[in-house]
């Protein structure tokens, strides 16, 4: 399953967040980056809720895993 927490798609979302973060601190000290700044954290927000909506997902299917109940086989 490749959108479960710690798989690599969220761990590659972790990743993206993290070099829009890095990119927001080496812009700082510039005074004229105000617009590119706003434009990585619009980017950021939207990695965040693909990240979010990842982790809804697993959390579905977590759950509906829980509450299925398992069939045990018999013979007779």
């Amino acid at each position: 399953m490749t959108t479960e927490a710690g798989t690599q798609g969220c761990l590659a979302l972790i990743a993206c967040k993290h070099h829009l973060e890095e990119a927001l601190a080496a812009l700082q000290g510039f005074d004229s980056s105000s617009d590119l700044q706003d434009q990585l954290l619009t980017l950021h927000a939207q990695v965040e809720r693909m990240h979010d909506q990842l982790r809804r997902q697993a959390a579905k299917r977590q759950a509906s895993l829980q509450t299925v109940p398992h069939r045990m086989h018999t013979t007779v």
